[in-house]
C-alpha cells in the first residue's frame, strides 16, 4: 500500500471514527487493486454521506486525491434533487410576459426557422451550401425566433393575429421604446428580421425598408454614448484591475478544502476571467472552447484556434500568455486522478473546457457574463472595452491590436475606433499644449519676480 498518500495514518488503529474511515477506504482500495483512486472506487465505496465524511478527511491527508470525489458527490446530489423532484412538467419561472411560447409561433414561421437552422449547423459544420439563402448563424436564429415571439405577442394583446407588417413592427419597436430599449439594439434586431424575410423570400419590399430602418437605429445608437462607455466613465478600471481578480479568486479557491464544489468554482470563475484578458473574444465563442480542439497544451504552454461566429473569422493565438498556464491546467489539475493533469487533459480531449460536470455537459456563454458580472460589477464584454480604452489612450495608434485582440475585422468598427483614437490623440496634443503654456507662464512668472527683487 505505499502507493497511497496516508503516511500518518499508515499502520494506524485508532478507534475514532475518522481514522476507521481512511482504514476502510484503504481496505477498499486494496480489495479493487486501485492504486490512483477514480470515480468508480468511490461511488462503490459507500453512501453520499459516507462519501461526504471522506472528503473532509482525504483532503486534509491526500487533497490530490479529491477530483474524482467531487464529481461523484455532485452526481449524488444531483441524483437527490431529481429524486425529490415535484415538477409537474409545466414551464419554469414566471409567467411569459413580452413574447408567447415558441411552441405557438406560425407554423409557416417556425417552418423557416427550422430550415435556417439546419443551413446553419450545415454551415457551421464546415460544409458548402450551393443553393439559396445564405442563414445567419445559429445564435442569431435563436434571436430572430424570440423577435418574432415577441411581436406575435405585440399582436396578439392589440387584438390582431401575428404578422410581419409595418404596423405590427411599429407597434413592437413602441413598446420596445417604451422599455428603454436602446436604439443600437433595436438596429440588429430590425435587420435581423430583414434577414428572415430575405430567407423566406417573402416581402421584398418590407425587408428592404426594415434594413433602412435599422441603418437609421444604428446611426442614432452611434450619436450616443454607449453604456459601456459610461459605465467605465463612473467605474474606472483597467487591464490590470481585472486581471487581479483573476489572481485574486485563484488564491481563494487555493485556500478551500479539497473536493468542494467552492474551490472548482473559484478556480472556474479565476480561468475565465483570465483566459478572457488574454483572448478576449466574445462570450459565446468562449463558451464554446473545446479542449484539445480550439485549445489546446503542449509542453511549451496553452494555444488558441477557433472560428469567430460573428464574423466567420478564424481567431488564432499560437502561444496564450505564460501567466495563463496555471490557470487552466488547475482547472485538469482539480479533477484529474491523483491530481495528474497530463491524463485528465487527455481524458478531457474533446470536451467543453468551462463545465463544473467534468466535460459531460459545457456552460453557456450567459454563465461567461454572470461570473463578469458578479466579480467585475459589468458584462463580460466590457473586457473588449477596456483593451480598445487602452489602444486609444495610448501615445501611438494600437488599433490594430486591440482589434485583433478581440477578433475583430469589420471595416465600420476599424472606422469607429480609429476616429476615436483620433479624437483622444486631438484632446492629448491640446492637454499637452496648455501644460506647455502653464509651465512657461509659471516660469516667466518666477523669473519676473526675481528680477523685482533683485533691483
Amino acid at each position: 500500500m505505499t502507493d497511497h498518500k496516508f503516511p500518518a495514518y499508515m499502520g494506524q488503529q485508532s478507534a475514532n471514527e475518522t481514522s476507521n474511515l481512511l482504514k476502510r477506504w484503504l481496505e477498499h482500495l486494496q480489495t479493487r487493486g486501485s492504486t490512483i483512486p477514480g470515480e468508480d472506487d468511490f461511488r462503490s465505496f459507500g453512501s453520499h454521506s459516507t462519501l461526504r465524511r471522506l472528503r473532509a478527511e482525504l483532503s486534509e491527508v491526500a487533497p490530490e486525491q479529491c477530483g474524482p470525489l467531487r464529481l461523484v458527490i455532485s452526481d449524488s446530489e444531483r441524483e437527490k434533487r431529481e429524486g425529490n423532484s415535484t415538477a409537474t412538467g409545466n414551464p419554469k419561472g414566471p409567467a411569459i410576459e413580452l413574447s408567447i411560447p415558441k411552441d405557438e409561433l406560425r407554423d409557416e414561421w417556425t417552418h423557416v426557422l427550422d430550415n435556417m437552422r439546419k443551413l446553419a449547423d450545415r454551415r457551421e459544420a464546415g460544409l458548402l451550401i450551393v443553393r439559396g439563402a445564405t442563414p445567419p448563424a445559429s445564435s442569431m436564429v435563436r434571436d430572430i425566433e424570440y423577435i418574432l415571439r415577441a411581436i406575435s405577442k405585440v399582436c396578439l394583446d392589440e387584438g390582431h393575429e401575428p404578422e410581419l407588417t409595418k404596423a405590427t413592427i411599429g407597434m413592437w419597436l413602441d413598446r420596445e421604446e417604451s422599455r428603454g430599449r436602446r436604439a443600437s439594439g433595436l438596429s440588429l434586431q430590425l435587420r435581423l428580421l430583414a434577414q428572415f424575410l430575405k430567407f423566406a423570400g417573402k416581402k421584398k419590399k418590407l425587408a428592404k425598408r426594415l434594413r433602412k430602418l435599422g441603418a437609421e437605429f444604428g446611426r442614432r445608437g452611434r450619436s450616443k454614448k454607449k453604456r459601456k462607455f459610461s459605465w467605465l466613465d463612473h467605474n474606472p478600471i483597467g487591464i490590470e484591475d481585472v486581471w487581479e481578480k483573476a489572481e485574486e479568486l485563484l488564491a481563494q479557491s487555493r485556500a478551500e478544502p479539497a473536493g468542494t464544489r467552492k474551490k472548482y468554482t473559484l478556480a472556474l470563475h479565476a480561468a475565465v476571467i483570465a483566459l478572457s484578458v488574454n483572448a478576449p473574444l466574445r462570450i459565446g465563442d468562449l463558451s464554446r472552447l473545446r479542449v484539445g480542439i480550439e485549445i489546446c497544451r503542449s509542453t511549451s504552454g496553452w494555444s488558441l484556434t477557433t472560428d469567430i461566429r460573428k464574423t466567420d473569422g478564424e481567431y488564432d493565438l499560437p502561444q496564450l500568455w505564460p501567466e495563463i498556464t496555471e490557470f487552466l491546467d488547475e482547472l485538469f489539475i482539480l479533477d484529474a486522478a491523483g491530481g495528474e493533469m497530463w491524463s485528465e487533459y487527455d481524458r478531457r480531449v474533446g470536451t467543453p473546457l468551462f463545465t463544473v460536470d467534468g466535460g459531460r455537459t459545457g456552460l453557456s456563454a450567459d454563465w461567461v457574463s454572470d461570473v463578469y458580472y458578479e466579480h467585475i460589477g459589468a458584462g463580460a464584454h466590457i473586457i473588449r472595452t477596456i483593451w480598445h480604452q487602452l489602444a486609444y489612450e495610448s501615445d501611438r495608434d494600437l488599433t490594430w491590436m486591440a482589434l485583433a485582440m478581440c477578433g475583430q475585422r469589420g471595416t465600420r468598427t476599424k472606422r469607429e475606433y480609429r476616429e476615436r483614437n483620433a479624437r483622444a490623440k486631438t484632446v492629448r496634443a491640446g492637454r499637452k499644449s496648455l501644460a506647455d503654456l502653464r509651465r512657461r507662464a509659471v516660469e516667466t512668472a518666477l523669473i519676473d519676480g526675481y528680477r523685482s527683487t533683485s533691483v
